[in-house]
């Protein structure tokens, strides 16, 4: 048998076990509570599986350990079939082993975290099923000069055949030493060559590959249960990718090409705009549900705040700028000036600025940005238009539904779970408000994100710089509230980054500590900085947090489904930094 490569033969078996093991129970579908690609992802996998009319029951979780919670003994049963899905989480764990699969238990896992755990891969594994696209993980920004398949089958059967000696060793005692010796002497040969390749498979660091809505929603097309809804998910997911710096640009702009082409398919280039009265008068048609593309400014949340806030506290323009000083704001006030854009009117909410600015925005910047440095400004995106005025760009979508994800409280009595039902509700275009209302906390991370950045760039000593990466620690206990989850931790990173390049300094792993929701516990993050074209490594911090925490005996939680992400006793942070520096 070769391993599913295909992502309509991946849903077949899906749908087979499903419907032999709904009778006893319906498929368990535990999506990721960290990211909007997973709830996109949901969306449209739910939506083909109800169109099939497959039983499902669905839980978000945050970490390994939840699912346990709602499973119980299920997974471990021999007897009683039972059948999950993960949804962005799980591949890069030995998930035979971390979730005490029995036989009768059978997991499908779609997730873009790289490197899938090899013996997940493997054609003798019956139990775990990933999609693995082939034609997909050629195109990701990092590259294997060997067959992982053929790899992950050795990788499996090493370790099969390692499990049965230690079940065999008194057989093995009846063997002559002679013959003994001359068996594990052959064997020894071909498992060094497994165990150096394996070795360079696990080192080249974590890293994403294909969006899992993209994949869902290229399932849902060759099924032909695609809708215009789906089409805006799948974009939804490919520009979460590109906001959290999780994939290239050249890989960005080819996948927004081939949904470029989906869109001028589905007739939305195409839709009435306008009609003509008998009397010849001319009414403009609401926009139903249309998706356009078209260049973006890199803007944060352009429309709902106004031109100058957003040119300020937007990590692209800010970095460059610096726009957290006098002098970077006197920048910003000046560029507006001489593209003939009164301050008064920028300054201005967005939807009420004057027409005639936002008309000759793109065409200004293009002409006078380049003079700061930024070529680059304007970028490919998508955007949703509905009713007569709304309009949302993918993007915008992506800033306030990751800000819902990320509002939960501990103390609270909020949770992950209900967090992400919220933002769940917020992709669709029945709850612009809960939307809304997460793009407004995202703008309140995103000026966190600039005060703490601004006082540790201009602070001495707030940056400590050792030999191998960069480290920062969020004393603040106000914007903690903001800053104290990993993707909001993780922004926070790429912006220290992209400022100290600006200053000319030499480019480090950057690794941010905040205090987190939990008490006398700080979150860790670690990026290795933005993915490129023709990188060697990943983002190396995964087993090194690992490795760094046993060694200093220190209390830590690494269940997170991102392995760059830890939560430490804040009373170890420092000797776990000393030990992390010998790690990496």
């Amino acid at each position: 048998m070769v391993r599913l490569q295909k992502v309509e033969s991946f849903y077949a078996q899906l749908r087979e076990s499903a419907s032999s093991s709904s009778s006893q129970t319906p498929l368990l579908i535990f999506p990721s509570s960290s990211d909007v690609d997973s709830l996109c992802t949901l969306k449209i996998i739910t939506h083909v599986l109800e169109s099939d009319s497959i039983q499902y029951s669905c839980f978000p979780v945050s970490s390994f350990l939840e699912i346990h919670k709602y499973t119980g003994q299920a997974l471990s049963s021999s007897s009683d079939p039972v059948t999950i899905l993960l949804i962005n989480w799980g591949c890069h764990r030995d998930l035979r082993f971390v979730l005490g699969l029995g036989s009768a238990a059978r997991v499908f896992v779609v997730d873009s975290h790289r490197p899938i755990h090899l013996h997940n891969l493997s054609d003798l594994n019956q139990q775990v099923i990933v999609l693995y696209a082939a034609d997909d993980e050629k195109q990701a920004d990092l590259a294997y000069d060997f067959d992982v398949l053929k790899l992950a089958n050795e990788s499996f059967q090493l370790h099969i055949e390692s499990v049965e000696e230690e079940e065999e060793d008194d057989d093995q005692e009846e063997e002559s030493d002679n013959e003994y010796e001359s068996r594990s002497k052959r064997r020894r040969v071909g498992d060094d060559d497994v165990k150096v390749l394996k070795r360079g498979y696990y080192k080249m660091g974590t890293f994403h590959g294909k969006p899992s809505g993209c994949l869902m929603f290229e399932l849902s097309h060759l099924l032909r249960k695609n809708t215009n809804e789906l089409l805006w998910l799948a974009c939804v997911s490919l520009t979460d990718q590109f906001v959290h710096e999780r994939l290239t640009d050249e890989r960005y702009q080819a996948a927004v090409m081939e949904l470029e082409q989906h869109i001028n398919s589905s007739g939305n280039i195409d839709k009435i705009t306008s009609v003509t009265l008998k009397d010849g008068t001319i009414v403009r048609v609401p926009d139903c549900s249309r998706i356009s593309y078209e260049e973006e400014p890199r803007l944060m949340l352009l429309r709902e705040w106004t031109l100058f806030d957003s040119m300020i506290c937007s990590s692209y323009i800010a970095t460059k700028l610096k726009t957290w000083s006098d002098n970077g704001t006197k920048k910003v006030k000046l560029l507006l000036a001489r593209m003939g854009f009164a301050l008064i009117e920028c300054q201005q909410k967005f939807p009420y600025m004057s027409q005639h600015v936002k008309s000759k925005m793109k065409e200004e910047f293009d002409r006078f940005l380049p003079e700061y440095g930024m070529n680059d400004f304007y970028y490919r995106s998508f955007l949703r238009l509905h009713g007569y005025g709304s309009k949302f760009s993918a993007a915008d979508v992506v800033h306030g539904v990751t800000a819902l994800l990320e509002s939960f409280l501990v103390s609270g009595g909020s949770s992950a779970s209900k967090q992400f039902g919220e933002a769940y509700d917020a992709l669709s275009l029945t709850n612009v408000d809960k939307l809304k209302s997460g793009m407004q906390q995202a703008i309140k991370v995103q000026r966190a994100i600039l005060r703490q950045g601004s006082a540790a760039i201009t602070k001495s000593g707030s940056i400590r710089s050792g030999r191998k990466f960069r480290w920062v620690k969020i004393d603040d206990s106000m914007d903690a509230k903001y800053l104290g989850y990993p993707q909001a931790l993780t922004k926070f990173c790429y912006f220290l980054m992209d400022a100290l390049r600006e200053k000319g300094a030499r480019m480090k792993p950057m690794l941010c500590a905040c205090v987190s929701q939990q008490p006398e516990k700080i979150l860790l993050v670690g990026v290795f900085g933005k993915p490129r074209l023709g990188a060697v490594r990943g983002n190396a911090f995964g087993n090194a947090f690992r490795k760094a925490a046993e060694e200093t005996n220190a209390d830590y939680f690494h269940e997170l489904f991102e392995s760059s992400w830890i939560v430490l006793d804040a009373k170890t942070v420092n000797s776990f930094m000393i030990a992390l520096t010998e790690k990496l």
